[in-house]
């Protein structure tokens, strides 16, 4: 049984790297089951791991909100500090991809400990990457995570894992481009592109692309961006992979003429600043919540919160009416005073039956994480 649940997490992971998301959700949902069943602690955690990966690209994260609680639960219990490595990195990964980057940075080197002292150079590995990842978002943290690649680069010589050595390669190049080495960004995507390409990575081809024409675009070769961002944006589709192609069409519009457009709204969530086209920097000061509320609607363009979502995201409350709607009414007012160029007509923070959200058709730009983990 356990060679034929083996087999399932194969598959998952192989229709992962197909870009066939919805699959690989549907084998790795199974192999959870079975190696629970099972008791079969390792190809659970691995069977979690492609799980996670899976909702994370196709942008179903909540999903997991109960499988990550027996994650948890897993890592504090377990005596095999193999498992508990891995199980911490998983969630590290998990809560950057919930923007927790602190906890996730304190879990992260917690697995790389573990995994040093076993030594278990796969987990050491990912926990690695997983570090960096969290340091590139900081430019004034570039050389430590460059540090980190470095380990990350001479534990992949002992390892068959090309998937980890690819992410290493676009999370440095995406270091140098932030310091402006673009020729040196540029040669570490064309290797990562031959890697990806020998080894069937589709989704990874289509990020390299991606990147490929946000260095042209941010060197002003407008020829070079629109024929890299037409190769990148190509066969991408939103119900098949609906991160990568928001991320990808936020670099490469579908039409490349708005290239010259100026974004509606700009994002920096290093310096927690956002720019809007007509009224420029705006300046949220020591204004949390609020900046806290935008970058919700910002991130989830088109997607309606209720007054109860609202309470429990933004202020981390069980949604009482009596306490909430009026804090809600004057934040939301507050928020638009900041954002709209025109408060009688409101474009950006709209209403429905449905509850509060961002207007899909604003052009947003935002540079986070993602960007070094497209």
């Amino acid at each position: 049984m356990s060679e034929v649940l083996s087999q399932l997490i194969e598959l998952a992971r192989l229709n992962y790297q197909k870009g066939e998301l919805r699959k690989a959700s549907e084998q790795a949902a199974k192999a959870l089951v079975q190696a629970r069943e099972m008791k079969l602690d390792s190809l659970w955690i691995e069977a979690a791991r492609l799980s996670f990966q899976a909702a994370h690209e196709l942008e179903s994260l909540n999903i997991l909100d109960s499988l990550f609680e027996e994650v948890i639960v897993f890592s504090k219990n377990t005596v095999d500090k193999k498992l508990q490595a891995r199980a911490e990195n998983l969630l590290a990964m998990w809560l950057l991809a919930k923007n927790q980057s602190e906890q996730a940075l304190a879990l992260a080197e917690s697995a790389i400990d573990k995994a040093t002292a076993l030594p278990d150079l796969e987990t050491l590995a990912r926990a690695l990457l997983t570090a960096a990842i969290i340091k590139a978002t900081h430019k004034s943290h570039g050389t430590f995570a460059l540090q980190q690649l470095d380990k990350v680069d001479i534990v992949c010589e002992e390892l068959q894992q090309p998937e980890i050595s690819i992410s290493s390669k676009l999370l440095r190049s995406y270091i140098y481009t932030q310091t402006g080495h673009f020729e040196a960004a540029s040669e570490l995507l064309w290797k990562g592109y031959e890697e990806a390409k020998r080894h069937g990575f589709h989704l990874i081809v289509t990020s390299i692309l991606a990147q490929l024409a946000r260095i042209q675009r941010d060197q002003g070769r407008e020829e070079h961006f629109r024929l890299y961002s037409e190769l990148a944006s190509r066969g991408i589709v939103a119900e098949q992979t609906p991160r990568l192609y928001r991320l990808i069409s936020q670099i490469c519009p579908r039409d490349s003429s708005t290239y010259k457009k100026q974004y509606d709204l700009a994002v920096d969530e290093q310096s927690r600043s956002v720019r809007e086209r007509e009224k420029g920097l705006i300046d949220f000061k020591s204004q949390h919540i609020l900046y806290d509320m935008a970058l919700l609607f910002i991130r989830n363009a088109g997607k309606r919160f209720t007054k109860e979502e609202l309470t429990e995201t933004i202020w981390k409350q069980a949604y009482d009416p009596r306490l909430h709607d009026n804090l809600i009414y004057v934040s939301i007012k507050r928020l638009r005073s900041l954002l709209e160029p025109d408060l009688e007509s409101p474009r950006y923070i709209l209403r429905d039956r449905k509850g509060y959200y961002l207007n899909p058709q604003v052009a947003v730009h935002l540079k986070n994480a993602e960007d070094a983990t497209l």
